[in-house]
């Protein structure tokens, strides 16, 4: 009985898979850029919300977005204000903190805060919703971050769809339009500018070292 014979591997179009690489990234590249001409734009003039900024532009222009996840929900940011993206964020939480502050996370040395927007948007916390994924938010300069239950993406929408959301009071206020597949649009510079999001870095330096010491330190026998 003879064993028949596998068929040969399939070898890899490593020069494929790079030159699709270099498109993502050229794609991703674009996409920033024509985010940082709008921010350039915005400083010089800054518009009252982030819809008259959108309804102020040509119909034949698109706006990037970065989309993300919260309870089964899509939500999204305008790309300028989204300065990275991390995959497998480690947390480190901390005691103290307001409940929509999950802990804070080591970006290359600099602490900064991370929050899960479910409770401030009265979003349900999914069963078992692993947050493995999150968005470094700031204008000029990385802030805080904020939770996705999945990873994000990077998209070009046409202005024609998306729509001004309807007004709402508290943090529903954050919702300036709505695309044509019901993703949310939140005003970014609304969000950075929310006291909900401003944490005292002395509160989070000392809750860290509290942390610790709870964790290398030897409880004292009598």
């Amino acid at each position: 009985m003879t064993t028949p014979s596998r068929p040969a591997a399939r070898p890899v179009d490593w020069i494929a898979v790079r030159r699709r690489m270099a498109a993502a990234i050229e794609q991703t590249e674009a996409l920033l850029e024509a985010a940082q001409r709008d921010t350039d734009a915005h400083d010089e003039q800054p518009p009252r919300s982030a819809w008259d900024a959108f309804a102020g532009e040509s119909a034949e222009q698109s706006v990037g977005l970065v989309t993300f996840m919260l309870s089964d929900r899509r939500f999204a940011l305008e790309i300028r204000y989204v300065c990275e993206i991390v995959s497998k964020a480690r947390v480190s939480p901390l005691p103290g903190m307001p409940s929509h502050a999950c802990g804070v996370y080591d970006l290359r040395g600099q602490l900064l805060p991370v929050f899960d927007l479910c409770g401030l948007l009265d979003l349900p916390q999914g069963a078992g919703a692993a947050s493995d994924w999150a968005i470094v938010c700031g204008h000029a300069q990385p802030e805080f971050l904020i939770l996705s239950e999945t990873a994000p993406e990077i998209l070009a929408l046409p202005l024609e769809e998306i729509g001004a959301a309807e007004p709402g009071q508290g943090d529903k206020a954050w919702h300036c339009a709505t695309t044509e597949t019901g993703t949310v649009v939140l005003d970014g510079h609304l969000l950075l500018n929310d006291p909900q999001f401003f944490l005292d870095d002395e509160q989070i330096i000392a809750s860290d070292e509290m942390e610790r010491t709870d964790i290398h330190e030897s409880p004292i026998s009598e």
